[in-house]
């Protein structure tokens, strides 16, 4: 029940996410003869973007999900463990970044600014 233990346990996973996500991409991108690796999650950037309900059809894609990789999905579409993330990587061409179409300011995982103009665009 200590707060600060809990914030520093979350916090150590969200660095462990990310160098993990890091390396994963860091390979593709050398194994491939990438410059970028663009990708996109589902429940990620603006509402519309890629809903987080079709979490579960990205899921059906690799069968039993738990049993392969120990990641279950919940009812309402979160993973268990937290901290774990899917989605997909596509290949080069346009440089997107899912945070481009998202307007929620002061976001602590934002990697791209908010553009409007593309959000436009695209919707």
């Amino acid at each position: 029940d200590d707060f600060l233990q809990r914030y520093w346990v979350d916090t150590i996973k969200e660095m462990a996410l990310s160098a993990s996500i890091n390396y994963l991409y860091e390979h593709i991108k050398k194994k491939y003869a990438l410059k970028k690796l663009p990708s996109m999650s589902p429940g990620s950037g603006a509402e519309g973007v890629w809903h987080i309900e079709q979490q579960k059809q990205l899921f059906s894609l690799f069968g039993n999900v738990e049993e392969l990789i120990g990641v279950k999905l919940t009812d309402s579409y979160l993973m268990i463990p937290n901290k774990s993330l899917s989605g997909i990587c596509f290949s080069e061409g346009i440089e997107y970044i899912t945070c481009q179409l998202c307007p929620r300011e002061n976001c602590p995982g934002r990697k791209a600014a908010y553009n409007e103009k593309l959000e436009r665009d695209i919707f």
